[in-house]
């Protein structure tokens, strides 16, 4: 039903009487929000309208509407083809009285099975409805009202900063946390500590919004790769007057992760190590730093997006950057002038473009991560629930975009420049390119071998200095083993002892028994010279002669060292080379360039060398190619502790295996300290496209935790 200018004299329109209305303050204006429950929506309209709009109860006509207006605003008011427009306005969006009940329109209809199919068919990310808590928050948020005012905030604060320093002053500690977080025996804390703050959370934004008067409207949870995640409907709180408020019930979340995680900081830091520690550091980890990765990014419909808006004094931010977006797209892919949209002018308008485009992007990169991360983990089956995602988060919009697209100039325009943009992407994704390796390493003497404990014992002396050049069969370091020693003399005396009884049994001409003596001590000769041999590698002797290389020389005194622990490294005096820790992916690129000049770059200094890739190692694996390159040592390579017990604290290898490669440095070189770090950088041989890297990327992140 229409309305002409004529009606107005007799129209007398009647809002809904369960519309509730907000004036709230956005960029100095004042202006008002409502709400239609019935359909979880909302409306900004400017305060003229509101005051307008609040005039329709159904016993004045809207030309005695605009009477008044004029005499209470001394003759500033509408005109009656722009009361009529605002009244179809509220017409078409169902808010007056007489068409509360009137039924969806065929395009109405479409628009919601569209957004119904995108919602269900996509197993990927499932919203499934639990319930409407409102009640049951209304009575927590009436008991802890104390707590939710600035009493409240300021215990919050000092929580918080008092955890923060328990975990600075005990950080060595806190750290080494990280090593096992994601290992597969701490899985299911893990998993305790994420359920039960994400319980936390999603009340703290239900209570908050309760406590300033909003409703909550639903509870229920959401299956992102079949992992549960709660949320709670607050979008109720977009009717709160005070965006300070409507700040507060976005932040509630992570407030409440915040002040737990605090409260399991002080915990940890009272705790020995072990399960419980395990827990209240996953807590701490989880309350904090993942909670402030996922729920503090504007670009997606999370905590941090309203906190933004409402910061920005930009309501309805997503929705208004998706339609110009949506305009934008419909103008590049079809060149239709009619979908041009505005050049930003405004401070306003240039936050929503830019958002729009910066929004998608993100929500781009996300959804193929999810999609492609579904092929990995699940397999075959994941294949499949990949393809229908992609039809439920791609192929379902594209048709509603097409048929938006109206005239046959507009859709010839689509189909040129969608077929076009389709080969880009194809390109771009699945066109071979050589891709260029980087990789790290560090310096030292050519020909370098690593002379390691064989007996254990504890540093006595150090007879040469790092860096000094020393002959073959120089004695290096001197080690004590005292148990071994009295082992080896406990085995002589028992061997003087075997023969005085081997000669007796010779003596008294007892053959049967002189063989047996005789057969033991041949046995404890044997367990002689292997403990004198053993006991021998104590005295660290140069193999060859060459430069000797270790920076903790000098400290090394009365140090423990365990079975296999590195000493020191001696190679030639001359020459130098490049120890290069690869990578399992770039494995390939480093044999295509076996023999090949590859460019070094000098940390710290900016020189720059060309060399030769020489010789590769044939298996991966976790032993540590180069103290220096890794973490505790400041190197990019992060490492994890396999042994803990011993007076030397322990022993690491690489969390990831990494082959070694090899490059010889030229004589241009010049001089350079063994222990210097390096990057080897050079043009892969091989071809790879986008899709691969992404796909073998997914698929290391896979087994690094542990799928």
């Amino acid at each position: 039903m229409n309305y002409s200018v004529r009606e107005l004299e007799s129209l007398r329109p009647k809002l809904r009487e369960d519309l509730a209305f907000s004036v709230q303050e956005h960029g100095g204006d004042r202006v008002c929000v409502i709400e239609d429950s019935a359909a979880s929506k909302f409306y900004r309209v400017g305060f003229d309208e509101y005051r307008f709009f609040k005039s329709l109860d159904g016993t004045q006509t809207v030309a005695a509407i605009l009477s008044r207006l004029a005499r209470d605003s001394k003759g500033e008011t509408y005109s009656e083809h722009e009361a009529l427009h605002m009244v179809r306005w509220l017409k078409d969006n169902h808010l007056l009285a007489v068409d509360s009940a009137r039924a969806k329109t065929e395009a109405e209809q479409k628009q919601r099975v569209l957004k119904s199919a995108v919602t269900w068919l996509n197993p990927l990310i499932v919203r499934i409805p639990l319930g409407r808590p409102d009640r049951f928050f209304a009575t927590f948020a009436e008991r802890l009202r104390p707590a939710l005012g600035r009493a409240g905030f300021v215990v919050w604060l000092i929580a918080v900063a008092f955890g923060a320093i328990q975990v600075g002053l005990d950080w060595e500690r806190f750290r080494r946390g990280f090593d096992h977080i994601l290992a597969r025996d701490n899985w299911l804390w893990l998993g305790i500590a994420w359920a039960g703050l994400k319980i936390l959370h999603e009340a703290g934004h239900g209570v908050f919004c309760r406590h300033f008067g909003a409703r909550v409207r639903e509870v229920g949870a959401i299956l992102v790769l079949f992992i549960p995640m709660g949320y709670v409907d607050a979008t109720a709180s977009i009717g709160i007057a005070s965006k300070w408020r409507r700040i507060m019930v976005a932040c509630a979340g992570m407030y409440v992760e915040l002040f737990v995680a605090a409260l399991a900081a002080w915990w940890w830091s009272n705790t020995p190590d072990g399960p419980l520690a395990t827990v209240l550091h996953n807590t701490v980890i989880t309350g904090s730093v993942l909670t402030l990765f996922f729920n503090a990014n504007p670009l997606m419909r999370f905590d941090g997006y309203y906190i933004f808006s409402d910061a920005l004094g930009i309501p309805n931010l997503a929705t208004r950057s998706r339609t110009w977006f949506q305009r934008a797209a419909g103008w590049v892919l079809t060149g239709a002038k009619r979908m041009r949209p505005a050049i930003p002018g405004s401070r306003e308008e240039w936050i929503i473009a830019l958002y729009g485009v910066a929004a998608f992007a993100w929500q781009a990169l996300v959804l193929a991560g999810l999609i492609l991360a579904a092929s990995v983990l699940f397999k075959g089956g994941g294949l499949l629930l990949a393809v229908i995602a992609a039809i439920a988060w791609a192929v379902i919009p594209l048709i509603a975009f097409v048929r938006s697209i109206k005239g046959p100039e507009s859709a010839g325009g689509l189909i040129v420049r969608g077929c076009a943009a389709v080969a880009i992407a194809a390109v771009v994704v699945f066109f071979p390119y050589h891709k260029t390796v980087v990789a790290p390493g560090v310096v030292e003497s050519a020909n370098t071998r690593i002379l390691r404990a064989e007996c254990p014992g504890f540093v006595e002396r150090v007879h040469v200095r790092d860096g000094e050049v020393v002959a073959a069969g120089t004695l290096l370091i001197e080690l004590r083993n005292d148990e071994a020693a009295a082992g080896l003399e406990r085995n002589r005396r028992e061997l003087e002892a075997q023969e005085q009884r081997a000669r007796h049994a010779f003596a008294r001409d007892d053959v049967a028994a002189y063989q047996t003596e005789l057969a033991r001590v041949d046995s404890l000769r044997k367990t002689v010279a292997e403990n004198s041999a053993f006991l021998a590698t104590l005295q660290v002797r140069a193999p060859a002669a060459g430069r000797v290389t270790n920076r903790m020389l000098p400290n090394l005194r009365g140090h423990y060292m365990q079975p296999g622990a590195e000493i020191v490294r001696i190679g030639e005096a001359a020459g130098r080379e490049v120890k290069v820790a690869v990578a399992q992916d770039a494995e390939p690129h480093f044999r295509s360039a076996l023999g090949q000049a590859v460019e070094v770059r000098i940390d710290g200094r900016g020189a720059r060398f060309s060399a030769q890739l020489g010789n590769f190692a044939g298996e991966a694996s976790h032993a540590l190619p180069h103290p220096a390159l890794t973490a505790p040592a400041n190197g990019p390579l992060p490492v994890r502790r396999v042994e803990a017990t011993g007076a030397d604290g322990g022993r690491y290898e690489l969390a990831e295996p990494h082959f070694t490669a090899t490059v010889q440095l030229p004589e241009s070189a010049g001089r350079l300290a063994d222990g210097e770090m390096v990057r080897i950088k050079f043009r892969s041989a091989k071809s790879v496209t986008l899709f691969n890297e992404m796909r073998s990327a997914v698929e290391r992140w896979a087994r690094k935790f542990g799928a």
